[in-house]
């Protein structure tokens, strides 16, 4: 008997074994991600090959920027004050546009490129300047070699440690000038700055002491950590205005120490700044001491703002690039003699784009299911994309890109295309930070 059902137990399990290859393949398999172009997408393609220059393209939806626009007016009203974020929005049209619709006379600067321009422009130069971050005394050497002096010493410069405190005062007090002096504080991203009210204190003597040639102009504590609070159970958006209460908290008894302790060093033109892109919405209901906040990549939402507290926001800034080649299959060097198994392993690999330009700081938007090839490599000349027939691209069609951030991508281009209800209206120079 045993030798009888042998060879039937043995083919038992010669079939379940295949049976259980052949759903791991089936399982594996990729599946066919591409689609041809969204209505939106569809009508770009249409626009560019009729007015574009067939070159890669930074596009700025005017439409969705000037929505986005109206929920920043809407979530952020007075006493609030709106300071825009030029880093983020690295051109001088964009930045009158945008200061235009929003009447906001306040900037907050990252680089010293940028404040030498920005001071030695006629509108922007009587705009409130903050620093962003804080600078060697070299470059605010530098800077000040290339500016008007009375320019120069209304820009409020950011302080995040005592030792730098004493760096500018020596540069002042060389220079007899007047230097406005905001404070970094640490309200829970743990970036440097100072970190507890007590901290403040040796500095506000100094300033104090220094009249004629420091003047405190308020602190400057940033939170973008809120915005990635873990959650495991509950809603996100509730938990990030928790931890904004705690950072709003901290923030008060920075203040509560600097009035008690330096009462007339918290008068007249002294800000307190805070918020970004990912939190301003939430300081209307909060309340607090934040008085001033700063916004920039919101309006245009790159990917990297992809979050709940931006989902009404529109994303308003692509990159759009031309197809040069259509092939058919994906044939990689060295391999070409299985280059026929790719595509019948992922139906992704049917086609084979090559694209005008490459390696974009960017993920690639439409049309969906298009997806680099690790094997073949990256290239800024000529990038090469694989998809499925699905995606149906053929040369002179574009492949649009939304970028991971704005500063970087809006400006590696050198200008910015306009569109206003699908059309292309013009062109926007960037400067480069």
């Amino acid at each position: 008997m045993i030798g009888i059902y042998r060879p039937a137990s043995k083919i038992k399990w010669i079939l379940i074994l295949l049976v259980s290859l052949l759903i791991l393949f089936l399982f594996l398999k990729p599946g066919d991600k591409g689609a041809p172009y969204e209505e939106y997408y569809r009508n770009l393609n249409n626009e560019l090959k009729t007015n574009g220059k067939g070159k890669p393209i930074v596009l700025l939806d005017l439409d969705r920027l000037d929505e986005n626009l109206v929920l920043l007016r809407q979530k952020l009203s007075p006493p609030l004050k709106y300071r825009v974020v030029v880093k983020s929005l690295p051109s001088l049209d964009l930045l009158r546009y945008i200061t235009k619709s929003t009447g906001s006379t306040r900037l907050m600067v990252f680089h010293s490129g940028d404040i030498v321009m920005l001071l030695n422009d006629s509108e922007f130069r009587n705009f409130d300047i903050l620093l962003g971050k804080p600078m060697p005394v070299s470059a605010i050497s530098d800077i000040y070699s290339k500016t008007l002096k009375d320019s120069f010493q209304k820009v409020r410069w950011l302080v995040d440690t005592q030792e730098r405190l004493e760096e500018y005062l020596a540069f002042a007090q060389k220079e007899k000038l007047l230097l406005k002096i905001n404070l970094e504080i640490d309200i829970g991203l743990h970036r440097g700055g100072f970190p507890n009210p007590a901290s403040v204190t040796g500095t506000l003597q100094k300033i104090q002491a220094n009249p004629e040639t420091l003047s405190f102009s308020g602190f400057m504590g940033y939170e973008p950590h809120i915005a990635s609070v873990p959650v495991i159970f509950g809603d996100k958006i509730i938990a990030q205005e928790e931890e904004l209460k705690k950072s709003i908290f901290l923030y008060s008894e920075f203040i509560k120490l600097g009035k008690e302790e330096f009462p007339k060093l918290f008068t007249g033109d002294v800000v307190f700044n805070g918020g970004g892109s990912k939190t301003y919405r939430f300081y209307q209901s909060q309340g607090g001491p934040v008085d001033d906040i700063s916004v920039g990549s919101a309006l245009v939402k790159p990917t990297d703002f992809d979050v709940p507290s931006l989902e009404e926001h529109k994303p308003a800034v692509l990159i759009a690039t031309p197809i040069l080649k259509r092939l058919e299959g994906t044939t990689i060097p060295f391999l070409e003699s299985i280059s026929f198994l790719f595509p019948l392993w992922d139906p992704n690999q049917e086609l084979t784009y090559f694209t005008y330009g490459g390696a974009f700081s960017a993920k690639k938007e439409s049309p969906r299911g298009l997806q680099d090839n690790s094997l073949y490599g990256t290239s800024t000349n000529q990038g090469i994309l694989n998809g499925s027939r699905k995606t149906d691209l053929f040369p002179n069609d574009y492949v649009f890109y939304r970028p991971t951030q704005s500063e970087k991508v809006m400006a590696e281009l050198g200008e910015i295309h306009l569109l206003r209800r699908g059309k292309l209206v013009g062109t926007w120079k960037t400067f480069v930070n």
